[in-house]
């Protein structure tokens, strides 16, 4: 850094030097940038372990000043982040999810694995032509029920209940259920748009995915910077290439259209996330008998109750 001259000697009367500043040496230079600017002679000097300002006296008050200006200027820089602060709800979501994943484990128990005969699946699973075309659009939310193995199960309980949780500390309980039970029926009617014909899936994966996509979307809200937006983008399609296009029976597209739902319905949900009711534990508890109400109603009309 260039330092102005020092200050000259006279030999009939020597101008007093007072310390106007003092601090490391990045602290101190930024001083000096300031005095610089305003054309105040200076300089900096070590000070033991430290960094010193001097200034001629007659230049003490004014060189106090301009960096009282500077320091008040500067005080909020650099601006907070515009991006959405996601701050977790106050209750803790874990027994909830661990139930009600439990309860998945618990169903499959009773409906067994797939099976040609087996009328659970015959009446439940996502068939894309009886969706489309047989009037028995129940089978997107039926479908997120049905596991077609055990493995598969197991996968979907471990992955769902991490993701699950994570989006529950911001959400609330009773909420992440409604969108996860959103993403995946919607994401599995599109997925049965997309293929038609014959195709049948089940498994809670499809809503697994949505989730991820939900949180993705939240990350991505308020971001201004390309980087902000991406990045949350980027770490979903990671997921969905490294946990969701292997195995023999993944079903790829029902976990794209999940994920794609997931990150549309995270975007929207910046508004009800504002409403009080829907923060509420009341509100919470609505939603979640409200989501269980609807996986009733449907397996009820799929077996003809």
């Amino acid at each position: 850094m260039d330092q102005p001259e020092p200050f000259a000697e006279d030999t009939q009367a020597v101008t007093a030097v007072l310390p106007v500043a003092a601090g490391d040496q990045g602290q101190v230079e930024l001083c000096s940038l300031v005095l610089l600017s305003v054309n105040i002679s200076h300089r900096v000097v070590k000070d033991g372990e430290g960094w010193q300002l001097e200034v001629a006296a007659p230049d003490l008050v004014r060189a106090r000043h301009h960096l009282a200006a500077f320091e008040e200027e500067n005080r909020q820089w650099p601006p907070p982040s515009r991006e959405m602060a996601l701050e977790p709800l106050p209750a803790a979501p874990g027994w909830g999810l661990i139930g009600l994943l439990a309860a998945l484990m618990t169903f499959h128990g009773l409906t067994g694995p797939w099976g040609a005969d087996n009328p659970w699946f015959l009446r439940g699973a996502v068939d894309s032509r009886q969706v489309l075309t047989g009037g028995e659009a129940w089978r997107v939310v039926t479908g997120l029920t049905l596991h077609a193995d055990a493995g598969h199960l197991l996968g979907n309980v471990a992955l769902g209940g991490l993701v699950l949780s994570y989006l529950a500390a911001q959400t609330g309980i009773g909420a992440v259920w409604l969108l996860a039970l959103t993403t995946g029926a919607v994401g599995n009617y599109l997925n049965a748009l997309y293929h038609g014909g014959t195709h049948r899936s089940v498994g809670f994966s499809t809503a697994v995915f949505g989730v991820i996509g939900c949180l993705c979307g939240l990350r991505m809200l308020g971001a201004r910077a390309p980087r902000s937006i991406l990045l949350p983008l980027g770490a979903g399609a990671g997921l969905l290439a490294m946990l969701g296009s292997e195995g023999e029976k993944t079903d790829f597209g029902a976990h794209l259209w999940g994920l794609g739902v997931g990150v549309l319905c995270g975007l929207l949900w910046h508004w009800p996330m504002t409403w009080p009711p829907v923060q509420s534990n009341w509100g919470q508890a609505a939603l979640g008998v409200g989501s269980f109400l609807i996986v009733l109603v449907s397996w009820g009309m799929a077996l003809g109750w």
